[in-house]
């Protein structure tokens, strides 16, 4: 066998470099398989910190390795799913330097989504991204609508159920139609242009109402398209969008002012802000005629405390006050004068006692007595007296003279 394989081998077999063998694979797989669907299950999914996503698509019995970069990763609609079916659109390519051969995504669509959901869902995170659903952009609506324009089809129930719900209740304003197609391929044209009509209009409007019944999601899907939602986001004058059911959601929803859930909602809301502003100048002009009624009850009761003060302030009274005042003050003084002279002979008394207390008779009659020399000075140490000397012993009830040994 070995033999064989030399003979194979001569001098003009050409021997390739590893890296030349998988460079001309990556040509051959780029050049055949460029711009292809695999339809597959995602696992081993992993998020680089690069932001890149590394993994496998696999079906029953194969599997290929996969690689999304960040700039196509940034494109995706929502997070990827290890052990969900996707439809993968990209290259067929080979990793060189470890020899893999892998598909590079370029574009990831769920599995079980169609396609224009999935559009939708695209537009709405590119359009949302940009800001233009944030809330600080959106107009407030009007406190009393009285002009609205209403862009709608001219057949479509919508429209009909929208005028008959302001007329039932009761709302007094004017409404300008703008009739548009609002389904088909010329809707989305007919919508912008009719938003074109009114901003160049002359007529003032305090309101726009955007509008049309219920269907599926191709029937409504003029009310997605991305100029008519530009459009509206620069729109001056409030608009409400009222497109289909309860649980149809379009991008003019999302962009709109206000959105209401149907054409009734919507002529609901508007009727509702009549009604309340209406009620609220009624509630105005009954608490303006109770607070007149009011100011002149408290204008009576004022008068009533003016006369009485006049009476508090007449000299007669002052003078009254000022003999009670008089007698207060005088009460007052006696009081004090008298806290005063108590205080006082108390400390006397102390004094009186303290001075009882300190006087020599007092001292001596304890048996105290006290020691003079002939000159009268005050003796008070032994080793002062001398031998002989005649010194006054002062006692209680006299003197004696007496002679130190």
């Amino acid at each position: 066998m070995q033999t064989e394989l030399f003979q194979v081998h001569d001098s003009d077999s050409r021997v390739w470099e590893i890296s030349q063998l998988n460079s001309s694979i990556r040509k051959i797989l780029e050049g055949n398989f460029r711009q292809i669907w695999v339809r597959g299950e995602i696992s081993n999914l992993k998020a680089h910190s690069s932001g890149h996503y590394y993994f496998q698509l696999k079906d029953k019995s194969s599997q290929l390795k996969g690689v999304l970069f960040r700039g196509d990763a940034q494109n995706l609609i929502a997070p990827l799913e290890d052990g969900a079916s996707y439809l993968a659109f990209g290259d067929l390519t080979v990793f060189e330097p470890r020899g893999d051969y892998q598909i590079r995504v370029r574009h990831f669509m769920r599995e079980g989504l169609g396609h224009l959901q999935q559009e939708f869902d695209r537009l709405k995170k590119k359009l949302s991204e940009e800001g233009l659903f944030d809330e600080n952009n959106k107009n407030p609506l009007p406190l009393l609508p009285l002009r609205i324009g209403l862009i709608t089809s001219p057949e479509g129930a919508a429209k009909e159920d929208f005028i008959s719900i302001l007329k039932r209740r009761k709302w007094k304003g004017v409404i300008s139609f703008y009739p548009s197609l609002v389904q088909g391929p010329k809707a989305a044209g007919e919508l912008i242009q009719s938003l074109k009509n009114i901003s160049k209009s002359k007529e003032k409007l305090d309101l726009v109402v955007l509008t049309r019944g219920g269907g599926s999601i191709e029937d409504l899907w003029s009310f997605n398209d991305e100029n008519l939602v530009r459009l509206i986001s620069d729109f001056p004058v409030p608009l409400i969008s009222a497109v289909g059911h309860q649980t149809d959601f379009v991008l003019t929803d999302f962009v709109a002012d206000i959105r209401a859930e149907t054409p009734s909602g919507a002529a609901e809301l508007i009727s509702s802000l009549y009604l309340r502003e209406t009620e609220q100048m009624e509630n105005l002009r009954s608490s303006l005629k109770q607070a007149t009624h009011n100011r002149l009850e408290k204008l009576s009761e004022n008068l009533g405390l003016l006369k009485l003060g006049i009476q508090l302030i007449s000299p007669k009274s002052r003078l009254e006050n000022a003999y009670q005042t008089l007698d207060e003050l005088s009460e007052r003084l006696t009081l004090s004068t008298h806290n005063l002279f108590l205080g006082k002979k108390k400390e006397l008394e102390l004094i009186s006692k303290m001075v009882e207390g300190a006087n020599i008779q007092t001292i001596m009659k304890k048996g105290f007595c006290y020691v003079r020399d002939q000159n009268k000075k005050l003796l008070s140490d032994a080793a002062k007296i001398k031998s002989d000397q005649t010194v006054d012993v002062i006692f209680r009830d006299g003197e004696r003279k007496m002679t130190a040994q």
